[in-house]
């Protein structure tokens, strides 16, 4: 029996977060698609629910992807016990803020913002599937599990809506001069603490990163998506060619780290253990905690990640 069948056995939901790995045993590897852990939520819902795979769940990220089919939406609303990041990689995906009435329709490329105990449900009501990529920081559920169903009646239209209970939310700037600078890294695009006073989603389109360059001697590109004190969500590019094989330079964070590979095939080169694993396409690497490593490009092509830092860089 595989980790994530013990898991499902014991249908535990602090289990998720030692998967593939116990705290104390993190060390790098690769995830397959055969590997990683699929369910329904919600599970007791099947005529409402979506198919979900957890790539990875530490005590510090938990890194999932889901479907929805075309016509289809999960229910009832769900929140976090933190910051969840959506990276819509195929499809539309139409989310609601349930408690505000805010609604955010996300092509492919499109990231959406969910902070911590802010409420939301999915829906697809376009043509082809909705694919999505979910980084949550710290943790899916508290020990409790699930967070219990909202309080108060999903704010949908209605025909005779009385328009003087209108809310108001007020927006996020992204294009301010000045503001997309280096000094933007831990409060892009909004700080964390006001994004969960808000509870508003936030809708970040490709043109709406924070590109910062990576190494002097050897450069390469990042875009953060989202950087606050609790997640980063970034997309990196690595060219091919060079001097010897692309090579990024090394760098190690103070938080777990999952790489979602979304063209070609990624090296991760770890100069202390001397060793490397290949993540191919659709595949996801797992990098713990304090662990120094270089992406290197072994390919005649450049290739793509979403990498998911928690808590810090």
């Amino acid at each position: 029996m595989n980790i994530g069948e013990q898991l499902r056995e014991e249908k535990s939901y602090e289990g998720y977060y030692k998967f593939p790995f116990e705290p104390e045993n993190k060390e790098p590897v690769v995830v397959k698609p055969e590997d990683r852990i699929t369910e329904i939520y919600p599970p007791d819902r099947p005529h409402t629910s979506n198919i979900v795979w957890v790539w990875a769940s530490t005590n510090l990220i938990t890194q999932t992807e889901f479907v929805l089919s075309p016509g289809a939406f999960f229910g009832p609303p769900d929140s976090h016990a933190g910051d969840e990041m959506y990276y819509v990689m195929n499809g539309t995906l139409t989310e609601i803020q349930p408690e505000l009435g805010t609604v955010i329709e996300a092509e492919a490329g499109d990231a959406i913002l969910i902070p911590k105990g802010s409420f939301h449900q999915s829906y697809n009501f376009g043509d082809e599937e909705a694919d999505v990529l979910c980084a949550i920081a710290p943790r899916m559920w508290d020990e409790s599990g699930p967070a219990p169903e909202m309080d108060q009646e999903m704010k949908l239209f209605k025909a005779d809506k009385n328009l003087e209970e209108a809310e108001s939310v007020d927006e996020v700037e992204f294009n301010k001069e000045g503001s997309r600078t280096i000094d933007r890294l831990g409060e892009w695009p909004i700080d964390g603490a006001k994004a969960r006073e808000r509870k508003a989603h936030i809708k970040i389109e490709e043109e709406q990163r924070l590109p910062v360059i990576h190494g002097e001697e050897h450069p390469m590109i990042v875009r953060f998506i989202v950087s606050n004190d609790l997640l980063h969500m970034a997309e990196m590019q690595l060219p091919s060619g060079g001097e010897g094989p692309r090579t990024s330079e090394a760098e190690s964070h103070g938080g777990d780290e999952t790489l979602y590979v979304t063209q070609g095939k990624i090296t991760v080169f770890f100069p202390d253990l001397l060793d490397a694993i290949d993540v191919p396409e659709g595949h996801v690497a797992l990098i713990p905690e304090g662990m120094e490593h270089q992406y290197q490009n072994f390919t005649d092509e450049p290739v793509k990640g979403i990498f998911s830092i928690a808590p810090d860089l």
